[in-house]
């Protein structure tokens, strides 16, 4: 039985192939399928310049996969468009068009990987903490109140005391006590002093 981290990693990798298939074609690629249309005796538009040729066709080709560029030049050579004329190439915008509609499964293929992978990512992700579910409905809460004009109530953080930041600690039990009561030594002795010198 296959396990899911095993699942997903056949989908990234099945992900990563499908992605290099939907790339768009690099110049030289276009260059090598409209030479195989020519050599298959496929004339080229007679509207567009000899000069400005591939250009065009590089143009139009810039954002199209690769994977349809292909199927569309194989299935040009074989003659299975019913729209297009055998023995003429397709101008830029329409071989275009063909090269999307080809791609268009590769695109689905992708699409489906992608959704099969978020689905399994989501299952092998564990589920939030306690902590983190009252933190959501508090400020869940937070904003209702807002909304509706109402004092929020705040929520301790932790290391915050139920009487929130500005609440002055409570004492320490068993605290020593200042004893202050007054010297009776010293009182006397200033006293004496003082009689002394009236004598």
């Amino acid at each position: 039985m296959t396990t899911l981290p095993a699942r997903l990693s056949s989908l990234s990798e099945e992900i990563g192939r499908l992605a290099d298939r939907l790339r768009p074609a690099p110049p030289e690629r276009v260059a090598e399928c409209l030479d195989a249309l020519k050599r298959g005796g496929m004339v080229a538009p007679a509207g567009i310049a000899p000069a400005d040729f591939l250009r065009e066709y590089v143009l139009a080709l810039s954002n199209v996969p690769a994977c349809g560029l292909m199927a569309a030049i194989v299935k040009l050579k074989r003659g299975e468009y019913a729209a297009v004329r055998p023995g003429f190439m397709p101008v830029p915008a329409e071989l275009a068009a063909l090269a999307r509609q080809e791609a268009r499964g590769v695109r689905e293929d992708m699409a489906r990987a992608r959704a099969t992978a978020e689905t399994l990512g989501a299952l092998s992700r564990p589920p939030p903490s306690p902590e983190s579910r009252a933190r959501v409905r508090a400020l869940v809460a937070r904003f209702r109140a807002e909304a509706r004009g109402e004092p929020a109530k705040a929520t301790p953080s932790v290391g915050q005391g139920v009487g929130g930041p500005g609440a002055v600690p409570p004492e320490a039990p068993n605290a020593p006590e200042v004893s202050r009561a007054p010297r009776p030594a010293q009182r006397q002795d200033f006293c004496d002093g003082h009689r002394g010198d009236g004598g």
